[in-house]
């Protein structure tokens, strides 16, 4: 019995052994083998590196500037990554995108096509950062098909937005209905003037994740144009909308007719309080004063603070402060006067 046992061990460790051996092995031919790939690689990167400088700087694609290796072609990927990270001139810029579309298309559009996820998302990762607007309809076709991942849709419809195609409007208002906001803010955050106010035309027959998204990224922006569209769901929102597009006013900085927001520094909603007195910090309107000293005792501390910044954006800022704190019975109203003043932020 013991004989048998001491039998089955060894063989066991003769095979576990066998295993790791033949395991280690491969790892070490693997290494070997990207070892000598990465020499390879660095080796046409510097032969390559002056050649493409030139065709990025003067639009001028040298034919002796090719990729026709998958060594070469991962030499001129890497160095296209590098300047698509530090070229800031719109035509040098331009021409990078024009190399990449005529040297690595094929390339791409293979990866695309491939069984291995890995290869798909590297092909999507550099279409984007190379803005290849050549391989759009290949892309589409993307959605279209029955086994495509969450990453790899989102990674689509991004790479439209960024290269401004139509469809995005009617892809994220149909089909991608159940995207969070942030997705959302990151796809439409690509969209130039003209693709963003075709959301803000469609704004009512869009899901909510996706109005918060379009309300968000209105605020940011910061454009006079979009004051009229802000104001007009601001009359007729309510909830989370309300608060959203609040923020999107407060952020353009104007308003048609300030008397329509005096009622917020009552509101029984906490954030729209602490937005009411942003709101009057940034257009400094003295006959707001009051209430923002009346703020300095609201039982939300962030509306406290608020309502002490934007006193301090007031030229006289300080002296209300001051007042507060010698005649003010409110404990919370002096001790944030205190604060603000002491963080010396005063306009002058």
């Amino acid at each position: 019995m013991i004989t048998d046992e001491t039998q089955f061990l060894f063989a066991a460790f003769v095979g576990l052994s066998g295993i790791l051996l033949i395991l280690l092995v491969y790892l070490i031919c693997r290494k070997a083998f990207e070892n000598r790939q990465r020499r390879k690689i660095e080796h046409f990167k510097t032969i390559m590196n002056d050649k493409m400088l030139h065709s990025v700087l003067t639009g001028e694609f040298l034919r002796s500037l090719q990729a026709d290796t998958k060594v070469k072609k991962l030499a001129l990927e890497e160095l296209l990554s590098h300047y698509a990270e530090i070229l800031e001139g719109m035509e040098e810029k331009n021409n990078l995108n024009k190399l990449a579309e005529s040297r690595l298309t094929a390339y791409y559009r293979k990866n695309l096509s491939s069984f291995r996820w890995s290869s798909r998302m590297n092909a999507l990762f550099h279409i984007e950062a190379f803005q290849m607007d050549g391989l759009k309809e290949d892309i589409i076709s993307m959605l279209n098909r029955r086994r495509i991942t969450k990453e790899e849709q989102i990674r689509v419809l991004t790479i439209l937005a960024q290269l401004q195609s139509a469809e995005v409007f009617d892809l994220l208002t149909g089909k991608y209905r159940d995207l969070s906001y942030l997705e959302y803010r990151n796809i439409l955050s690509r969209l130039n003037s003209d693709g963003f106010v075709q959301f803000v035309l469609g704004y009512h027959s869009c899901q909510p994740e996706l109005k918060f998204a379009i309300m968000d990224l209105t605020g940011l922006r910061k454009e006079l144009n979009f004051l009229n569209f802000a104001e007009t769901i601001f009359s007729v929102s309510s909830g989370e909308e309300r608060v959203r597009v609040l923020k999107a006013i407060v952020s353009i900085g104007h308003v048609r007719k300030l008397e329509q927001y005096l009622h917020l520094f009552q509101s029984g909603n906490w954030e729209e309080r602490m937005l009411a007195a942003r709101l009057a910090g940034v257009l400094k309107v003295e006959k707001t004063l009051p209430d923002l000293v009346q703020l300095l005792q609201d039982s939300s501390w962030w509306v406290r603070s608020q309502a002490g910044q934007s006193i301090t954006m007031f030229p006289q800022g300080k002296k209300v402060l001051e007042g507060v704190m010698s005649d003010s019975d409110d404990s919370f109203a002096r001790d944030m006067a205190w604060e603000w003043i002491n963080k010396g932020v005063y306009q002058t």
